[in-house]
């Protein structure tokens, strides 16, 4: 899986059959709105064990433009050449240092998705794919290029031979006008992908707790607990929204950031029952993890009056009926319908949120406290910091 996130940074940026990388990324950006790669992990929020994982290739085009773009996606996927050592080195060299920044700048993120990995399937990926376990790799990849190259290039190849397969294509289309503009364009690219090798095995995700703290040689940490409400019992409700904003405005706001000095706090509530919490940029690691313990405690006497809680109902719906551009609406309706989410529960969790009541948010303190009882903990930060509390984790290593 740490190869499927190279394989994502490579393609799109080396030779292909009939173009250098450059002109490359020349045609790309004198025909399309971009042609972009992710690797989609989408949890269903029907089945706590259960996801989808696809390799993404996303791209927006005027219609006069469809032959172009489809053809430009196909040269990428189909003849895209690993063979200049040379390319591939500094490819891999920028990824090093992108996730480099990535965890400096967003430790908040990585952490919590690393306190995920540790019971989440979809986590365990997303962190193999874009976290902490990719960076390792590449930085591995980037010391010792000259001895595995021609592995990488192999295993590359490789994958690109079983992900690129016609049988197991799904196309995703948002458009005015259709599809019979491009319905021909579509069946070439089609039939030149790869044909499939037989039915794919998919291998075992096994997540294990490690409640890891990560040194370096900052001053500061990035402090995450997380857990999964669903596994302990508990269905998603529309209250777990209003509850991130009364996390992010009040409790967590004046606790972790305005008492404790950090520069921010956050928190998030799947449909899947993946929740978590997290500081950024914080002075303190065990008086933040307490501030966390005590969550269930605030919970139970939580008390506002009706014009506070209208406040949070606002704050919540502002988030969640926000004007979409159509990429944004397709891209959407996609994962909704990876997910297993339909219009029902998206208008139940709407009604929720509607008709919410002080009583509501503190139904949700069991909900929590089933979530802190599992005890994943995953911080990066000081390491003198990190040192003295040493008790409070598993494992300890370096960051980088």
């Amino acid at each position: 899986l740490p190869y499927v996130g190279i394989l994502k940074a490579v393609l799109g940026y080396v030779d292909t059959e009939h173009y250098g990388y450059a002109d490359l990324s020349n045609e790309i950006n004198l025909h399309t709105g971009g042609i972009n790669n992710s690797i989609l992990i989408t949890a269903d929020t029907k089945d706590v064990d259960n996801y989808s994982l696809k390799f993404e290739v996303r791209t927006k085009f005027l219609a006069d433009k469809a032959a172009t773009t489809i053809g430009l996606v196909k040269e990428i996927l189909c003849t895209s050449s690993l063979e200049d050592d040379r390319r591939l080195y500094e490819i891999i060299a920028e990824s090093k240092s992108r996730l480099q920044m990535s965890i400096g700048g967003m430790g908040h993120s990585i952490s919590a998705m690393r306190a995920m990995s540790y019971f989440s399937k979809t986590a365990k990926i997303n962190d193999l794919t874009n976290g902490i376990s990719l960076y390792k790799i590449v930085a591995d990849l980037e010391a010792n290029f000259g001895e595995k190259k021609e592995e990488l290039k192999r295993t590359l190849g490789r994958l690109m031979e079983e992900i690129f397969v016609k049988e197991r294509l799904m196309l995703n289309v948002t458009s005015k006008e259709g599809t019979d503009f491009m319905e021909r364009e579509l069946e070439d690219f089609v039939e030149a992908l790869y044909p499939s090798r037989g039915e794919v095995q998919p291998k075992q995700i096994h997540c294990e707790k490690k409640n890891e703290g990560f040194l370096d040689a900052s001053k500061v940490q990035y402090v995450s607990r997380a857990g999964n409400y669903k596994k302990e019992g508990y269905e998603y409700k529309g209250s777990l929204r209003i509850l991130k904003v009364i996390m992010g405005y009040d409790y967590l706001w004046v606790n972790i950031r305005v008492k404790g000095g950090a520069y921010g706090c956050m928190s998030g509530f799947g449909r899947n029952g993946d929740a978590y919490f997290a500081s950024y940029r914080d002075p303190n690691l065990a008086a933040t993890n307490e501030i966390y313990e005590n969550i269930p405690n605030y919970l139970h006497d939580f008390t506002v009056d009706e014009r506070d809680m209208t406040k949070y109902i606002i704050g919540t719906v502002s988030e969640m009926d926000t004007p979409l551009n159509p990429s944004a609406r397709g891209r959407r309706s996609l994962i909704s319908w990876l997910g297993h989410v339909s219009e029902e529960d998206l208008q139940r969790e709407r009604d929720e949120v509607l008709s919410a009541k002080a009583e509501d948010i503190r139904a949700l303190e069991p909900m929590i406290a089933a979530v802190l009882k599992e005890q994943n903990l995953c911080v990066i930060g000081n390491e003198e910091c990190l040192r003295a509390e040493e008790a409070m984790f598993m494992e300890l290593k370096d960051l980088y």
